[in-house]
């Protein structure tokens, strides 16, 4: 069109009036969808957002969320756009591969063998108190010749030591002339009497000069003699060094006093001293290799003989005794060592060294070691296979190697420790935060009692930038476990959840009656009840945000069990107060009841929990056929249902169960076994509820809202999952898990496919 048109000139016209208008209302307009568009999403169980727009946060304050900038209502600062959006789990975070490499993000394997760990020691050689002995004066007397005449002199088993004079010797010596005289008259005699008397009195003076430590050889002298001695030699006792002199020639000693200390060098004590933290890795009986300056290059060996039982309380060390061998005499006592322990744990601290399998040791002394039974060659006593002091062979199935992890992958804060673990069906690389419960320090890791498996991956380098990453995004991480947690409405627990959560609450009852009975075995007996109420759940049928929220707060509960299982036995109070808010914690956020059940007021009858099995057994048959829509089969265990409920004892509820699983067993076409079914099933139910809970393996009760014209019925199952007697293949799934009446503590259920279906039946509902 023509812009000198009168039509164009007047529209223009009109349109500069209106334009006065528009952009304000179009202002307007665009602050209103931006305030609409703006609003936060409704929340879901989770706590977090649905699809949105921009959310803003504090780089100091993650916990602040806001639709739109400005400035942070604690701190003030700035808002920054709160980039990647909400997407995954509560505890992963994704970041782009050029994210990652700039990160510098490293991983490793968790892996599964014995835990290595070298330990090192410092020590002085001192004297074998065993093999150190003091000399002391037998009789009183002056020593007028003294060849010990400075300590350290080396003397030698049969040396001598010493010429005293002693009157108590001088009349000991003539007893034994006389005795022999006596002896030698007496067999002249002829008189068979006599020469027994005499023969025992030479006997005795000779017993009492050998007391006094005269050699064989000069007690047969002085036998030989007319006279007396005036003087008597004394001989070493054994080889060694003299390492105290007490007395000097010409010296007047008593009867006991002390001459010398002879040591024996041959063996020696490594005193060495070792900090509280490695003492669990040190044994009896355990080899030791150590190194003095004084042989540069060369190493020794001995074997640990003790572990001090009381810490230094200032230096916070104990000591611990080796002992050494030293047949060539070249190690001297008070030189410093160097030691080291090289060893291989198992999970229950057995050491495992493959050169002790098999063998024998001796339980005062680790150096005597043989291939078989037998007694200790220096106290006697009887040799103790090396398994029973902790050893065991690498090749033994009955100890476990324990789990290991990288210790820079673990980051600590207080008693808490969490690790990223590698997430193999993601696109991008994507990390999932475990919370861990971690043992000792072997080494370059950690051992790992619970929250990783053998094989996976862990971020052992960058794992703190990734943390960075969830505390800035609001979800749980290391410095806040229950960020982003909102607490659920009470019973708002999905009932897939639901209808399997009763067994927790019953093992946390029997914690604690165990607490208020002060009972470690019944204690110990709970965490096993809940363990395995915990592993039995099934979570094939939870949507995607319950089953974030449950493998975050099932992890917590495990860590929990694994924590109390080391107290149970001494202390229940203590493990029930720590099971108790672990339980609780979950409940409040996962909408499920926390408090332990109080105990059933109506005892159980033995006799109808002795039956239940068979009959549970028959029942499960009978609805494994119904699903199958297997008629023929339904008609055959309903039978074998019928004969197990003849052991049963006659009272009310079981007269009322007997008749009603008579009137099913008379039907013939399965649309009228399948309305018989259900009261069995109901009346049954009732039966485990009081006298099987917990006691005739796993029982749970599967409700289906669609059966008898949308009426519902519940049937019991084996195993948490949906197989629907009542429609078959035309429903099989439809249903979900009511509730748990009882759970096989030792072995809990596996899904299984029934072995009586030709082939699985399409899916129907699942509700």
């Amino acid at each position: 069109m023509d812009s000198s048109s009168p039509f164009f000139r007047i529209g223009g016209s009109i349109l500069k009036k209106l334009r006065g208008v528009i952009i304000p209302l179009a202002a307007i307009g665009a602050f209103l969808f931006g305030w609409y568009v703006g609003l936060p999403a409704k929340k879901t169980i989770t706590g977090a957002a649905e699809e949105s727009s921009t959310l803003w946060t504090c780089s100091m304050h993650p916990q602040i969320r806001q639709p739109n900038s400005g400035l942070c209502p604690i701190c003030e600062m700035d808002l920054i756009p709160l980039e990647g959006g909400e997407g995954g789990g509560m505890r992963e975070v994704s970041v782009t591969p050029e994210a990652a490499a700039l990160m510098d993000l490293r991983v490793s394997p968790v892996v599964r063998k014995p835990a290595e760990a070298k330990i090192q020691l410092f020590g002085k050689l001192v004297y074998d108190e065993r093999r150190a002995t003091t000399t002391t004066a037998r009789v009183a007397g002056r020593l007028d010749r003294f060849y010990v005449d400075y300590t350290g002199t080396f003397i030698r088993k049969g040396d001598h030591i010493a010429e005293v004079y002693s009157p108590q010797l001088v009349v000991a010596q003539k007893e034994l002339i006389l005795a022999v005289q006596n002896f030698e008259r007496a067999e002249k005699t002829g008189r068979q009497e006599a020469i027994d008397t005499q023969r025992r009195i030479l006997k005795g003076v000779r017993e009492k000069l050998r007391l006094l430590e005269l050699t064989p050889l000069q007690i047969e002298a002085i036998g030989k003699l007319t006279e007396p001695w005036d003087h008597i030699t004394l001989y070493a006792p054994m080889d060694g060094v003299v390492t105290n002199r007490n007395v000097a020639e010409g010296d007047y000693v008593k009867t006991g006093q002390p001459l010398f200390v002879v040591a024996d060098l041959k063996s020696l004590w490594l005193n060495a001293e070792a900090y509280e933290s490695d003492l669990q890795w040190l044994h009896f009986a355990q080899e030791i290799k150590f190194s003095v300056e004084a042989f540069p290059g060369k190493t020794f060996t001995g074997r640990v003989a003790y572990i001090d039982q009381e810490i230094d309380p200032r230096r916070r060390v104990a000591k611990v005794r080796v002992n050494v061998q030293n047949d060539d005499l070249g190690l001297k006592p008070g030189m410093f060592a160097v030691a080291s322990v090289e060893v291989k744990v198992a999970a229950d601290g057995s050491v495992i060294d493959p050169g002790l399998a098999g063998k024998w040791i001796s339980p005062m002394h680790p150096e005597v070691i043989q291939d078989g039974p037998g007694q200790c060659s220096i106290c006697g006593m009887d040799l103790v296979p090396a398994e029973e002091l902790g050893f065991i062979h690498s090749g033994d199935k009955k100890h476990e190697n324990p789990l290991l992890v990288p210790t820079s992958a673990v980051l600590r804060t207080g008693q808490r420790a969490v690790a990223y673990v590698r997430l193999d069906d993601k696109a991008e690389p994507t990390f999932e935060g475990r919370e861990l419960i971690i043992g000792p320090r072997v080494g370059e890791y950690f051992t790992v009692e619970s929250g990783l498996s053998e094989g996976e991956i862990v971020v052992s380098r960058g794992a703190f930038k990734l943390d960075s990453e969830l505390q800035i995004k609001a979800k749980p991480s290391m410095m806040n476990p229950n960020a982003g947690l909102i607490e659920a409405p009470a019973n708002s627990a999905p009932d897939a959840l639901a209808g399997q959560w009763q067994p927790v609450l019953r093992g946390l009852g029997l914690l604690k009656q165990a607490a208020l009975a002060n009972d470690g075995a019944v204690a110990a007996e709970a965490l096993e009840q809940v363990s395995a109420s915990l592993a039995a759940i099934s979570t094939e049928s939870f949507q995607p945000d319950d089953l974030e929220l449950w493998n975050e707060f099932s992890r917590r509960l495990i860590n929990s069990l694994v924590l109390a299982g080391k107290h149970a036995s001494h202390d229940p109070v203590a493990v029930y107060d720590a099971v108790s808010r672990a339980v609780e914690d979950a409940g409040v956020h996962l909408g499920l009841p926390y408090q332990a059940p109080e105990k059933a007021a109506v005892p159980a009858n033995p006799a109808i929990t002795k039956a239940l099995p068979k009959i549970l057994e028959a029942y499960f048959k009978v609805s494994r056929s119904l699903s199958g829509d297997d008629a023929k089969a339904a008609s055959l265990h309903q039978s074998a249902l019928l004969r197990a409920t003849e052991v049963l004892p006659v009272v009310p509820d079981t007269k009322a169960f007997r008749d009603a699983v008579t009137t099913m067993a008379n039907g013939k076409e399965i649309a009228t076994i399948r309305g018989a079914f259900e009261p069995v099933s109901v009346l049954l139910s009732a039966l485990v509820a009081q006298n099987g809970e917990d006691r005739v393996g796993s029982v749970y009760v599967v409700h289906c809202p669609m059966a008898f014209e949308s009426k519902g019925a519940d049937w019991l199952s084996e195993a948490p999952e949906v197989e629907n007697p009542y429609f078959g293949a035309d429903m099989f799934s439809c249903g979900s898990v009511k509730a748990t009446l009882s759970i096989d503590v030792n072995s809990p259920p596996e899904k299984k496919t029934p072995v009586e279906m030709k082939e699985a039946p399409h899916a129907g509902h699942n509700h």
